[in-house]
């Protein structure tokens, strides 16, 4: 019987430290894929600076790389019957950034303008975070 016991609880302990490692997975995935975000975001920002410049070109596969049809992991919805985008968290996260960052140009002392002084304020604020923790209902899981 203490043999029976020892074994119910060893079991236990294992189903339940199982549990709380599973919980631990979740929420560094969930940690990872708002950091991807924020970082396709801040790179389509970037972008939007100036287009043609080698490094923008750069950002562009990175950028890629983490979209829906990269490494992404969010899902973009889209009604079943027109094919119109209902949700796309990429677009609204880069959307987001890169009008914020329009009033936040960075002026100098020498009286030079910033356009990436914008993007990275935008990427450190409060309302960046709020947006991209609305998201979260678009993060694949592991189930689906």
């Amino acid at each position: 019987m203490k043999k029976r016991a020892i074994v119910v609880s060893l079991t236990m302990l294992g189903l339940l430290t199982g549990c709380a490692a599973a919980t631990g997975s979740v929420d560094q995935s969930i940690r990872e894929a708002r950091s991807t975000l924020k970082d396709y975001a801040l790179a389509s920002c970037l972008i939007a600076i100036d287009p043609q410049n080698p490094l923008a070109r750069d950002l562009a596969g990175m950028k890629r790389a983490h979209s829906f049809m990269g490494k992404g992991k969010y899902r973009i919805v889209q009604d079943q019957h027109t094919f119109e985008t209902l949700s796309d968290p990429y677009a609204e996260a880069a959307n987001f950034m890169i009008q914020q960052s329009e009033r936040l140009v960075g002026v100098m002392k020498n009286g030079q303008r910033s356009k990436s002084y914008g993007c990275f304020q935008v990427y450190r604020s409060q309302a960046f975070e709020e947006l991209i923790l609305q998201q979260d209902e678009f993060i694949f899981t592991e189930i689906e």
